[in-house]
């Protein structure tokens, strides 16, 4: 499969040359990479099993004994923080026959395959394997898969890749350019979870693109969003990562702030508001009193799962009508989501999977998507 999946993007390679010139005369990337069961493949080998990517909040298992699981591209993997305090993670196999050990999230002294009840410790090693005393193969220090695993800010990241470039290097940039977002010094509210039909690409270009906010947008959040239509405002950074700053207002109904300001913004205005992202699904956007990070995940080449973090300043937690609070924002981002961009990109994914799609010219504002389209196209080549 990955042979005729290489050969598949190598027949492309004509089209490719269009989005790889300047932007002012590039093109769109071709409708096939966006439907194409076979590139969905490369994709998985060549970019989510290759590079760093970000699982969670070390608060999400914030105790000795907690662990999450999920899954990337059908790869199932366990996080644990072990009673140490630390945190481990390796692959959701149980070493006899494949089994998950664990499901969902909880609390655990250690991990029991529901098959043949093989047992593991918290970091993954094999502790006990009924009945195979008898057995000639020698299954000490025997472990699940581990995976190489990193903290940033309060995020976790794994790398399915035993040799991956070096978190530090990985993160340096990003961390020398949006380090003041300071996600470390806030707390997660929630996580939200929608599943919206179309390629995982498409979403992280959508939340990307300025260009189509004040017609899209008009009727939320565009409405007060300054947007220079002659000047693109983005800083581009190395292996795909990007930042821009703009000016707008806090996410809720007539932009109104609803939570405390984020006391390292102190004295930087209600309309502060940044945007930068991570390659190949990170994203995160700043306001005055809150920051969130999407991330994109592919379920199969036209359906993707939007995870939505939302992080407040500790104080806001405090605040007798926080719950309140919550929920009108949380309505606010996500209709934008569900009755704005989400039918949105359902037309383009159906656009894309058409024999008659042709990729159009690409706009000045869409200087991110375009960095973004050269960074894909990198990854799948190299």
């Amino acid at each position: 499969m990955n042979a005729r999946s290489n050969f598949r993007f190598s027949e492309l390679q004509e089209q490719f040359e269009l989005t790889r010139k300047p932007l002012a005369q590039a093109r769109q990337l071709p409708g096939v990479v966006y439907s194409d069961p076979e590139i969905a493949a490369f994709e998985k080998e060549k970019i989510f099993l290759m590079t760093w990517l970000c699982v969670g909040r070390v608060e999400e298992i914030p105790n000795p004994g907690d662990y999450m699981t999920a899954e990337i591209v059908g790869e199932p993997f366990v996080i644990a923080r072990d009673r140490d305090g630390a945190v481990s993670a390796f692959m959701n196999m149980c070493l006899h026959r494949g089994v998950p050990v664990a499901s969902g999230r909880g609390n655990a002294k250690d991990f029991s395959c529901p098959y043949h009840g093989w047992l593991y410790d918290l970091k993954g090693k094999l502790i006990a394997s009924p009945q195979m005393g008898k057995s000639d193969v020698d299954m000490n220090n025997w472990h699940m898969r581990p995976l190489k695993s990193a903290e940033w800010r309060g995020w976790i990241f794994i790398s399915f890749n035993p040799d991956p470039l070096p978190f530090a290097q990985f993160i340096e940039t990003c961390d020398k350019e949006f380090w003041w977002f300071k996600t470390d010094d806030c707390r997660l509210a929630k996580k939200e979870v929608l599943e919206i039909d179309c390629n995982w690409k498409l979403l992280v270009e959508n939340i990307i693109d300025i260009y189509h906010v004040p017609v899209l947008h008009r009727g939320s959040f565009g409405g007060y969003m300054k947007i220079d239509r002659d000047k693109s405002p983005f800083t581009l950074l190395p292996r795909g990562g990007w930042i821009y700053e703009q000016e707008s207002k806090p996410h809720s109904k007539g932009g109104k702030q609803m939570f405390p300001t984020l006391p390292w913004l102190e004295g930087m205005g209600a309309g502060t508001s940044f945007k930068a992202g991570i390659f190949p699904n990170l994203n995160l956007s700043l306001r005055y009193d809150s920051i969130r990070m999407w991330q994109l995940w592919p379920v199969s080449p036209t359906k993707t799962h939007m995870y939505m973090y939302t992080l407040f300043a500790k104080s806001a937690f405090d605040q007798p009508d926080y719950e309140k609070n919550y929920e009108e924002y949380k309505e606010f981002i996500l209709r934008a989501i569900t009755d704005e961009d989400g039918p949105m990109v359902v037309k383009l994914q159906q656009a894309v999977s058409s024999p008659f799609y042709q990729p159009g010219p690409m706009a000045p504002l869409e200087e991110a998507v375009h960095h973004l389209m050269n960074e894909y196209l990198d990854a799948m080549t190299r």
